[in-house]
């Protein structure tokens, strides 16, 4: 076998990306926040590349108010001056007989005011004069130093500051459940947890190996949660950690099903109207379809008094574990801004955006080294390879904002009845649109699109929200779609947005009547007959998914 080296030709196709593309599509991709962190990253590991320090635009002239105050002591009389070291140099039986004065002047309320605060009004800066007394909803509002965790963490620390009766313990012990097994067993329906904060039965490949732990308690609690066993049936341990896991914090946790939820809900609170308890418990299915009638004449009521008793229900959450939830808050920052000057729309870098640009530049000290002839051969390649990725990088950036303001000038050129007449005048566009327009790639604009915004007269929107899809509209039912002028729609237009669409759907259910509320169907047929040939499927999809609206059965009222 030849081992040795041989020279030989093949010809492939390939496409290679220079450092300098790659770097520019990296930096394009990036949101605002991310675009900070990489700059921040890219200071600090190259020396030549430096960022401002921001300056504030106007700043408070406090050197003038100390000369100021230091005027005012100088032109203070002698006398004063005279008090001043007099007492300064006064004797510790001086400032005795002043705390004695101090003390026999002072009555009990006076007292009680400076035990409690700490201290007096005269203490200042230690207190605040001009603030307001404590607000209880203030408090309330304050940060939580939980906020961050997860529902489960939540929940396990709440277990772990549980501490049971001895009588609850020792009743345990006999039904064969130690207290460390019965926390693991709580610890079992934590994880059991949904993001609603339900108990969630475990999936098929699971159970696989609960049962071949064999821990009875737990595979006895997977059917209840599984509804095969009722909980009443159930024995002392699952029974207590199913109970236990109920009366932690959000009220409603742990529940199996929406009634249970709203039932463990309506037991905490005090003095809860025992009609609506009494709906919850047997009437709920008609509860859930807005049955009031069929309610009141079961439980020999008046359809007023029902719907009085169903009010106090609307305190109760039907989501308890959405209330703690380690998600991080999405913080929207334009990029750009569309302004209206003298009839047209121009779109403007914002502020933040612009001060980027105008704050990293290379640093000028190191650059200039360069030009000593004494400078190392090792010393003068490393600042030349850091000043040529400073300037990469620096051009990157500027790159990432000239194509966003050329990708979003041609959505206000492709959009300008949105930006006159609002949402509802979106026009059906695509990705492609914008790259033939612009002249770029498809994978450009959608980095430009996604995770970028832009300021609006009708708010945030994110780029990629101008693209929307859109049906075919009946030439002959033209006039009853509105325009963005207030007028309707010519009739050679053929294609009509989704947003139009969902304002259509909108206005047809505001416009209803709440006795007899429009059905999905009935919604599709008058949108047909305004010539938007919209199936049912897809008036259900916008209605839900879009405009959050409950179905008919739920819009109904009495």
């Amino acid at each position: 076998m030849n081992m040795g080296m041989q020279l030989g030709q093949s010809q492939r196709l390939e496409q290679t990306i220079s450092p300098q593309m790659l770097q520019s599509a990296t930096i394009l991709q990036k949101t605002s926040q991310e675009l900070e962190s990489a700059i921040v990253q890219e200071v600090e590991s190259n020396p030549l590349l430096e960022l401002d320090d921001e300056i504030p635009e106007s700043q408070p002239e406090t050197r003038d108010s100390e000369n100021q105050g230091e005027d005012e002591y100088a032109s203070g009389s002698s006398d004063d001056m005279a008090k001043e070291v007099e007492f300064d140099s006064g004797s510790l039986e001086d400032s005795a007989d002043m705390d004695y004065d101090i003390l026999e002047n002072t009555t009990n309320s006076d007292m009680e005011r400076r035990l409690s605060d700490g201290t007096a009004d005269t203490d200042a800066p230690f207190k605040d004069l001009n603030s307001a007394p404590a607000d209880p909803d203030e408090l309330w509002d304050r940060p939580q130093k939980d906020r961050d965790q997860s529902l489960q963490d939540n929940l396990r620390n709440q277990l772990r500051d549980w501490n049971g009766t001895r009588e609850l313990f020792k009743q345990l012990k006999q039904a064969g459940c130690s207290e460390q097994r019965f926390r693991d067993l709580v610890q079992y329906l934590i994880d059991s947890l949904d993001e609603n904060g339900f108990l969630q039965s475990a999936p098929d490949e699971a159970m696989v190996k609960i049962l071949s732990d064999n821990d009875k308690f737990v595979v006895e609690a997977e059917r209840v949660i599984r509804g095969e066993i009722p909980l009443e049936n159930a024995s002392l341990p699952v029974a207590e950690a199913i109970h236990v896991l109920q009366t932690f914090k959000p009220l409603g946790i742990g529940a199996r099903n929406l009634q249970e939820c709203f039932l463990i809900q309506a037991r905490a609170c005090d003095n809860f109207p025992k009609v609506a308890l009494e709906i919850v418990e047997n009437h709920f299915e008609d509860l859930m379809a807005l049955r009031y009638t069929k309610i009141a004449k079961s439980m020999a009521r008046s359809t007023e008094e029902v719907q009085k008793a169903i009010t106090s229900l609307s305190k109760f959450s039907p989501h308890p574990g959405r209330q703690i939830s380690n998600a991080p808050l999405q913080i929207k920052n334009a990029d750009m801004s569309v302004v209206e000057k003298k009839g047209r729309f121009e779109v403007e870098c914002t502020k933040a955006a612009s001060r980027i640009t105008k704050r990293l530049h290379v640093n000028k000290l190191y650059a200039d080294m360069l030009n000593d002839k004494e400078l190392d051969k090792d010393t003068r390649e490393y600042i030349s390879n850091s000043k040529r990725k400073a300037e990469e990088f620096i051009s990157a950036v500027n790159g990432r904002f000239s194509t966003m303001e050329q990708v979003m000038r041609a959505i206000v050129k492709r959009q300008e009845a949105f930006f006159r007449g609002g949402p509802a005048f979106l026009k059906p566009m695509i990705l492609q649109d914008i790259a033939d327009e612009v002249g770029r790639d498809l994978s450009t604009i959608s980095r430009v699109t996604n995770g970028k915004y832009v300021d609006t007269p009708y708010g945030i929107y994110e780029l990629k929200q101008f693209f929307t899809s859109g049906v075919r509209k009946q030439a002959t039912q033209a006039a009853d779609i509105p325009a963005a002028d207030g007028g309707t729609q010519a009739a050679g237009e053929e294609i009509i947005g989704s947003a139009q669409i969902l304002d259509a759907i909108k206005k047809l259910i505001d416009n209803e009547d709440k006795k007899k509320p429009l059905s999905d169907q009935a919604i599709a047929d008058a949108l047909n007959s305004m010539g938007l040939g919209v199936a049912r499927r897809t008036v259900a999809k916008y209605r839900e998914t879009e405009l959050k609206i409950l179905p008919a059965r739920f819009r109904k009222s009495v």
